[in-house]
């Protein structure tokens, strides 16, 4: 029986190797889930054996926003340290992604650096066993397939039970969705949080998830918001309260701009901290960062500079206007809407999100995609309400970029919010090079 097991595992292994080379060679993608889909349906147990590879151990990234970013700093931080890193790059983050990610390179090496797709986390877990699991936050994503931020809560909470002292876990304690599910774990918990003033917001946002105590169901109190439900909260009735925080953000500086970027930076500083590399490093590491394609990805394109924001969710797409708006770059601002299965096919989202910020914009917004007339709607309420928008609507995205394009005065950034197969449509056109 052992034998058969082990020749089903080989056969499995071959298949995988030889569909990722072949994706790569012919240049029909980055061989990112199919390899893993293969050697999956050949030995379902594949990752657990894969897993013995890793030699320190396997860290996990999850979260709703900045999964890509987080385990991108993440492995910076490792290699800057010497340590041999497996990272699935492309952004694949279930099952089969994570298995083709041991396919891209065979080789032994340090440590895994793994981002994990909300609904993904309780299904992979089983297979591993992390050295470390870092927790970002929980915001309303995709409904039609996650389900309410409850939901997902619940299955992690119960996944993270089966974890003893050997894993440490590193938690947003400004989410009080998170702060929750980490209380009376056998591992480790390790808090980080902003604990600065100045980032808070002047009230709180529409599109705001949990501010109901998880506890008893009390209202909770914020002392501010940095957005969405984070922030310094506590409950006045049970007494659950905001946890102590190890990690903070005057420890270190992001390289990105937004809010958002500096609880991506603390939750990979994090991981180094744990790991016990030197604080030094880790800056530095940080400092020479660069992001992921379309998470503030800078690109320069027919004499123009363009920047890809990822904007898939209300607090996603908050943050990022809220981030291009105070940055010193300046210039065109397109929005892109698709209804895909990687975007989630209910759009209703939309109206969650605060277009309103844009009011005090002077410069062209394009509106393109798949939806774009759901997106025109949207716009034409804040016009109803308040002004009326320098806005152009464009069905084919290639002419909605031209036209960005031709709008962009010189030294002006492009600026591009977009879902997730609008981000890989843009990149595919601007770059001619495809992701997955």
């Amino acid at each position: 029986m052992h034998l058969m097991k082990q020749l089903r595992y080989t056969i499995a292994c071959l298949s995988g190797l030889s569909a990722s080379f072949l994706s790569r060679f012919l240049k029909l993608g980055a061989g990112a889930t199919w390899p893993g889909e293969i050697a999956l349906r050949m030995y379902p147990q594949i990752l657990a054996t894969l897993s013995k590879r890793i030699r320190k151990g396997i860290i996990i990234i999850a979260g709703t926003n900045g999964k890509t970013t987080t385990s991108g700093m993440t492995s910076a931080i490792l290699r800057h340290a010497g340590y041999s890193v497996l990272h699935n790059t492309s952004g694949a983050n279930l099952l089969n992604g994570i298995i083709s990610s041991f396919f891209v390179s065979w080789r032994l090496v340090d440590f895994a650096v793994f981002e994990v797709d909300e609904n993904a986390f309780a299904k992979i877990l089983p297979f591993i066993h992390p050295k470390a699991i870092v927790l970002l936050n929980l915001f309303r994503d995709q409904l039609d397939r996650y389900g309410e931020v409850d939901t997902i809560a619940a299955f992690w909470r119960s996944s993270l039970q089966s974890f003893d002292d050997k894993t440490t876990i590193l938690a947003n304690g400004d989410d009080p969705t998170i702060a929750v599910m980490t209380e009376k774990l056998r591992s480790r918990v390790v808090y980080f949080g902003l604990e600065d003033p100045k980032y808070y917001l002047p009230k709180m946002q529409h599109a705001t998830d949990s501010i109901y105590c998880p506890k008893c169901g009390t209202r909770l109190t914020f002392g501010g918001v940095y957005f969405s439900h984070l922030g310094k909260w506590a409950c006045g009735a049970c007494g659950f309260t905001h946890p102590d925080v190890l990690i903070q953000s005057s420890d270190y500086t992001s390289p990105l701009e937004g809010v958002y970027n500096i609880y991506d930076t603390l939750a990979a500083a994090s991981v180094g901290e744990v790991l016990r590399i030197d604080k030094g490093e880790i800056q530095q590491a940080l400092d020479q960062f660069t992001p992921a394609f379309g998470r503030m990805e800078s690109i320069a394109y027919q004499g123009k500079t363009i920047r890809i924001l990822l904007s898939k969710n209300p607090t996603g797409f908050n943050e990022s206007l809220r981030t291009i708006l105070a940055s010193s770059q300046k210039g065109p601002i397109m929005l892109l809407l698709n209804d895909r299965i990687p975007d989630g096919t209910d759009v209703s989202w939309i109206w969650d999100v605060d277009f309103e910020q844009l009011t005090e914009c002077a410069y062209p917004i394009i509106i393109s995609g798949d939806r774009v007339y759901d997106m025109a709607v949207r716009m034409a309420y804040i016009e109803k309400k308040k002004k009326q928008l320098p806005l152009q609507v464009v069905e084919n995205l290639s002419s909605a970029i031209v036209a960005a394009t031709e709008a962009a005065k010189e030294n002006e950034t492009i600026w591009i919010l977009a879902t997730y197969s609008a981000m890989l449509d843009v990149r595919k056109i601007i770059t001619g090079k495809k992701i997955l």
